[in-house]
């Protein structure tokens, strides 16, 4: 299901549009032209099967294993993202969350359940180039992380400790990314923004007297709309 999700989105990401006329969120910047970008995102994330999951309880062995991951990007809490961005010149400095999220999948019988699924949230600071085609961005920023998990029975929900809220949330470590976008007009300054976005992430999170060291390397898919404004 989560092949399929990444497939669609790619083809509606990859579908050529109309030029449109310049503006610095539109793939044609304008000289001297400033202006604030606000974007709203659903999509998919693929995290590569190539980092190890290591948890680490008192009084036993460490577990350490390549951890394979699903997003399920429409259960419970759905995948998102938003960004805010100021745009002069053709460049942009932006703030931006993605709702990232990972359920394990291939648990050693040790593990009966690990997820970060109310959010594996990636908080970045990105610098952005608009070249008339497409879109670029880098970002570094931290991963807000929400961990669940039950390790030797030992379950892990709702702790006290974190963030206070809807759940604890954890500054769990440093994440970075690489972005390509391309914005299609719906209308004046509405358009359709899609984009392919590369992420290495380092989490530290609590489990039940432990703690988890899970990163994570992740391509995501995104759709969404934006407005210049």
């Amino acid at each position: 299901m989560q092949f399929v999700v990444l497939i669609l989105l790619a083809g509606l990401i990859i579908i050529p549009g109309e030029k449109v006329e310049a503006s610095p969120g539109m793939n044609d910047p304008e000289p001297g032209r400033k202006s604030v970008s606000v974007e709203f995102f659903g999509g998919a994330s693929f995290s590569l099967p190539i980092m190890p999951l290591t948890l680490k309880q008192d009084g036993y062995d460490d577990i350490s294993f390549t951890a394979h991951y699903e997003t399920k990007p429409f259960d419970k809490h759905p995948y998102y993202a938003y960004r805010l961005g100021r745009w002069v010149d053709g460049k942009a400095w932006e703030i931006e969350l993605v709702h990232h999220k990972i359920h394990l999948t291939n648990n050693p019988a040790e593990v009966q359940h690990f997820e970060v699924s109310h959010g594996y949230n990636l908080l970045t600071v990105n610098r952005a180039w608009d070249t008339r085609h497409l879109i670029y961005r880098v970002g570094l920023g931290l991963v807000i992380a929400h961990p669940e998990s039950t390790v030797r029975n030992k379950p892990f929900y709702e702790m006290d400790g974190g963030f206070k809220g809807d759940g604890n949330y954890y500054v769990a470590g440093p994440t970075a990314q690489f972005a390509v976008q391309k914005n299609l007009s719906i209308w004046k300054s509405l358009y359709l923004a899609g984009e392919a976005k590369l992420t290495a992430s380092y989490a530290t999170v609590p489990i039940a007297e432990g703690d988890a060291v899970a990163p994570n390397t992740a391509l995501h898919l995104l759709l969404g709309l934006g407005i210049d404004l």
